[in-house]
């Protein structure tokens, strides 16, 4: 039988980290309910002091995040750490920066977790996620595991397009890690994620991350740009890279459901253009798992085969534009020329 980890001891063995940036489309009053919505209750579950809040080189955000901690300090006697970068480089930047003060500050804390600022990852589903971490931990005897709190839907809260791609992204990923680590001998286990017909939910910010597979993605490691400017690479790839990386590191992942909105108030990330967004990850995918331009191509055709985004032409276009996109890009980046793999054709029929 499972050992029962206790609230008290919860307490004891996490910190959290909350990347923080608004753009300037949500009003102050938006962004001051998210804020609240997002920590307003941490402290029935966490100890404030176990908290970085690292805002990512944006004065108002700083603002409106110590207006809040003012406000804490008198009701609550503590309040969150705040981590004021200079500059905004992106939220794996900021997630990277507020690991590495948090793991310096708290040497108690076993595992780390990471939720956004924009009242999405509902405070009361971390100590179901931080006792799925500390189950998997402990059978494999170290802390190098990463547990996803999976979104019953990527659609509902980004809205269809974005939904659509950020699973095939995902679906993407995990088939070239299958490849990339096949080659090694290894096999990729995903015996602790939620469904065999469902693909993994990569890209959901709401993460919990054990010690020493924290302290090497984020403070140890060394960035491997590829194909990526360093610009695009902080901030497009706080989950795709990080996944990526940790499993090639001997990590393994799983899954536990959690709440999101049905419908996000705001987005930073979904004022990207869709193509550039995934289109960069895609690629930097082929590149650092090495998979031949036949190989990538595959992966994507495969992925699309059944998504409901190709049943339009819109959609259609959408697709054949983020293949073009990222294949081109991995080519570019290996100084290969000529044509791309063509597409594969579809039916006529189901």
């Amino acid at each position: 039988m499972y050992r029962w980890v206790d609230q008290s001891q919860l307490f004891d063995v996490v910190g959290t980290v909350i990347p923080t940036y608004f753009s300037a489309k949500p009003s102050d009053h938006m962004v001051r309910h998210l804020l609240q919505v997002t920590l307003g209750d941490c402290h029935r579950y966490a100890p404030l002091e176990s908290i970085w809040v690292v805002v990512d080189g944006d004065p108002r955000t700083a603002r409106l995040v110590e207006e809040l901690r003012e406000r804490m300090l008198r009701e609550h006697h503590s309040a969150f750490n705040t981590l004021l970068l200079a500059e905004n480089r992106g939220k794996l930047w900021a997630v990277k920066e507020g690991v590495a003060a948090l793991l310096k500050a708290r040497p108690q804390a076993e595992f780390v977790v990471t939720r956004d600022c924009d009242g999405d990852h509902a405070i009361s589903d971390m100590p179901a996620l931080v006792r799925a971490a500390i189950h998997l931990a402990e059978d494999r005897g170290d802390s190098r595991v990463i547990l996803i709190g999976a979104r019953r839907s990527r659609h509902r809260p980004m809205g269809w397009v974005r939904g659509e791609l950020e699973e095939l992204l995902d679906q993407v990923t995990i088939d070239a890690l299958a490849y990339s680590l096949a080659r090694q001998g290894r096999a990729l286990d995903l015996s602790h994620c939620l469904a065999r017909n469902s693909v993994p939910d990569l890209n959901s910010g709401y993460k919990v991350y054990g010690r020493q597979i924290a302290k090497l993605l984020f403070v140890e490691h060394q960035p491997h740009l590829g194909c990526l400017t360093a610009h695009d690479y902080w901030h497009y790839g706080p989950e795709t890279v990080s996944i990526v990386e940790a499993i090639l590191a001997g990590a393994v992942i799983g899954e536990t459901q959690r709440l999101t909105w049905d419908g996000q108030p705001t987005t930073s990330f979904g004022e990207f253009d869709h193509v550039s967004l995934y289109g960069e990850l895609l690629a930097w995918v082929y590149c650092r798992l090495e998979l031949p331009l036949e190989g990538a191509a595959r992966f994507h055709d495969n992925g699309v085969a059944h998504m409901a985004l190709g049943t339009t032409r819109q959609g259609r276009e959408v697709l054949a534009t983020l293949r073009q996109y990222a294949l081109e890009k991995a080519q570019a980046y290996r100084g290969g020329t000529g044509p791309l793999p063509a597409a594969s054709p579809s039916l006529p029929f189901l």
